[in-house]
């Protein structure tokens, strides 16, 4: 009896454990041995790191091959990656890379903010974001964010909890909308989810989940008066990092990254011409 009490104790310790953080080699190990493997943390986003062919692909993990044949090909190293998680939450991502250590970077749409550069280091940032309001096509457009609680009157807000839309739904409440009544979610797909389902929801979204629903035909509304574009993204590393001095000179070499003709090519391909469009008219 006592033999099985304490082995349901173990087990449950077992269950209760945290799940380990991601680990990668250091840049200093890979230069000293000629090589080494980096871990790839990542969020599924359209655009920015999705499934295609049950194969992860998007603009965050082209820039990460790019890096990769770089780095192969510039420092006398072979160094490979991986995927590490499964990619279905923002806050996971984040918070597990952020305690990680060596070689991980995170992979996703992450907003460069002065309190996350407290927390992880930022690659140069990589696209500017636009936040889109959306709702359902049927909804009235809403003219002057000052109207919201008439136009949107009875509606609930759908956020993604730790993410900066939902900071910007709570300023809109703050100074629109007292009665604003929100419910909250796990990732933002599921945010999209639930506006699709709701004809009296409203959600701001990164434009990716825009773009890829228009692209799909989805029932969506763009309420432009509400673009929020003020911001950018980049990918993460641990504090404790080594490779952000060599992450920053990928992105510097050879005139800049960002005026490479492969970075251009990997925008097209995963944002179409309206999404490169939208990029442009967001800086």
């Amino acid at each position: 009896m006592k033999s099985f009490f304490l082995l349901s104790i173990l087990m449950l310790l077992f269950f209760k454990a945290p799940s380990q953080n991601f680990s990668g080699d250091t840049w200093a190990n890979v230069k000293a041995n000629k090589g080494g493997s980096i871990s790839l943390a990542y969020v599924e986003t359209p655009s920015f790191v999705y499934q295609n062919n049950g194969k992860l692909t998007g603009i965050c993990v082209d820039i990460m091959n790019d890096f990769v044949t770089w780095l192969n090909a510039n420092k006398g190293v072979k160094v490979s990656s991986k995927f590490v998680g499964d990619g279905s939450s923002f806050k996971i991502m984040y918070d597990k890379t952020k305690s990680s250590n060596g070689g991980v970077f995170g992979l996703g749409n992450i907003t460069i903010t002065a309190e996350r550069k407290k927390e992880v280091k930022f690659s140069p940032p990589f696209i500017t974001n636009a936040a889109i309001l959306v709702t359902q096509p049927q909804v009235p457009t809403l003219a002057k964010l000052e109207d919201i609680s008439k136009t949107f009157a009875n509606f609930t807000a759908y956020v993604a909890k730790g993410t900066t839309n939902e900071k910007r739904i709570m300023e809109l409440k703050q100074k629109y909308f007292p009665a604003m009544k929100i419910a909250y979610a796990t990732t933002s797909q599921e945010v999209l989810e639930k506006v699709f389902a709701d004809p009296a929801g409203f959600a701001y979204l990164d434009m990716a989940f825009y773009i890829e629903s228009v692209q799909l035909k989805k029932p969506i509304k763009r309420h432009s008066v509400g673009d929020k574009a003020a911001e950018q993204f980049g990918i993460i590393m641990p504090m404790n990092s080594d490779w952000a001095p060599v992450f920053e000179e990928f992105f510097n070499a050879n005139g800049g990254y960002f005026n490479s003709q492969n970075y251009k090519s990997i925008l097209l391909k995963h944002l179409g011409e309206s999404g490169v469009k939208l990029v442009q008219s967001a800086k």
